[in-house]
């Protein structure tokens, strides 16, 4: 989508004269007298701007408790920015008799047509069991070698079992020119080399692979689940928040300031949420054996932003949440996502001293699932001492079956009104 500029609006850009202070288009702001020596003319915005900029100004920088507390937006701001809209001055009409004009740039779709918002249509949507889903993925150029596949604009299963299915595919039709695939939530990209096959021919393949998909209510793979003994609100964790903040921006403990995103009650609330759902494991990245994992209960479904900027550490065995999705940090690393847990299980074992890594040094593999089991400090040091003493026994159950239509199925019976 574009925004939409009228002729007008065009001709008036070019009447302006930037370099002339006496442009007649540019004199309709208030003049002001410098306190220069040379008694320059300057200009400003009216005094009522001025006044509401130093507010804001004031909200962001004199009170730094203040500024966690309430300028942070949750979800629910987002979707409805009618609560903080007033905070700037264009958003404010100077005169009282005026309706007020908020600065939303108006857009257009492909086609010439406007965004349609019919609230019938919202609310049969919600009626799916699994929305966002393109009825024809998108293909998207990634750079001179890579192309982005994208299967809808939501994080669900089965966006991730169309993309990890199409890289199957892919994998056995042995493409000329595509070197491999990266699976993840709701997208792909696929790694060609442009010399071998044209950006155009290589999405004339691809489509012809997806047109093998099969309906993936009948889908049924093989899926281990892990238990993960986890320290929730540990002091490793809340070491590393302590260290960003005294040296790098401030910001509100991660658990607290997931609780207030989320409209929940305290920190012990959220770690009963956390730890209610199993987590299928979508893909690896960012580092070997690192998991990006979303809850298989949407009542647990939990949101937060990354760290801006991130942490330069962070300590091994960290459990963060990014987005929807929560991660196992598998080594001392910089890192974004919000920590609020640490487990003594390795996940990636470059030595290969446990038997579960003989096949590979990464634990997981797509389609596993993780089940976070709080524990104390105590449990955690003895599961430690066997890591190091390569004594460790894994808690895993192997080989499961997943049945995508039993767990549609199953979510269609739960109310996810209630609260957890």
């Amino acid at each position: 989508m574009v925004q939409e500029y009228k002729n007008s609006d065009l001709d008036l850009f070019q009447k302006i004269n930037i370099q002339d202070p006496k442009d007649n288009f540019v004199n309709k702001k208030k003049r002001i007298k410098s306190s220069n020596a040379d008694k320059k003319l300057g200009f400003n915005y009216a005094l009522q701007d001025v006044n509401n900029f130093k507010n804001i100004e004031n909200t962001l920088t004199n009170d730094k408790s203040k500024k966690n507390e309430s300028v942070f937006f949750n979800q629910i701001d987002v979707d409805d920015y009618s609560g903080f809209k007033d905070m700037y001055p264009h958003n404010i009409s100077l005169e009282q008799t005026t309706k007020k004009k908020l600065s939303v740039k108006k857009h257009l779709n492909e086609d010439g047509t406007y965004p349609s918002f019919d609230q019938d249509i919202i609310t049969a949507n919600k009626t799916k069991v699994f929305n966002g889903i393109y009825d024809e993925p998108k293909f998207l150029p990634g750079g001179d070698k890579y192309l982005l596949i994208e299967f809808g604009n939501i994080m669900n299963l089965e966006l991730n079992f169309k993309a990890q299915g199409l890289s199957k595919l892919i994998e056995q039709a042995k493409i000329n020119g595509v070197y491999e695939t990266l699976p993840c939530f709701a997208s792909m990209i696929v790694h060609y080399n442009p010399d071998e096959i044209g950006y155009t021919d290589l999405i004339k393949e691809l489509k012809s692979l997806v047109k093998e998909f099969k309906d993936n209510d009948d889908t049924i793979v093989n899926s281990r689940l892990f238990h993960f003994p986890t320290v929730y609100l540990d002091k490793w964790t809340k070491e590393a928040i302590e260290d960003y903040i005294s040296k790098i921006a401030l910001k509100k403990s991660d658990p607290e300031f997931i609780v207030e995103l989320n409209n929940l009650d305290n920190v012990d609330h959220f770690v009963r949420v956390h730890s209610g759902t199993e987590y299928w494991v979508a893909s690896l990245g960012f580092w070997p054996g690192l998991p990006f994992t979303m809850p298989l209960d949407p009542r647990c479904k939990l949101t937060a932003p990354k760290y801006n900027p991130p942490r330069t550490w962070t300590p091994k065995g960290t459990v963060g949440m990014g987005g929807s999705s929560t991660a196992i940090y598998p080594d001392r690393l910089p890192g974004g996502y919000q920590i609020f847990g640490r487990t003594p299980v390795p996940i990636w074992d470059p030595e290969k001293n446990f038997d579960v890594f003989k096949d590979s040094i990464c634990l997981f593999r797509p389609g596993d699932r993780i089940k976070f089991i709080p524990c104390d400090y105590d449990e955690f040091e003895m599961i430690e001492k066997k890591v190091k003493e390569k004594t460790y026994k894994y808690d895993l159950i192997d080989e499961h079956k997943f049945s995508i239509k039993k767990y549609k199925q199953w979510l269609t019976q739960l109310n996810h009104n209630k609260k957890f």
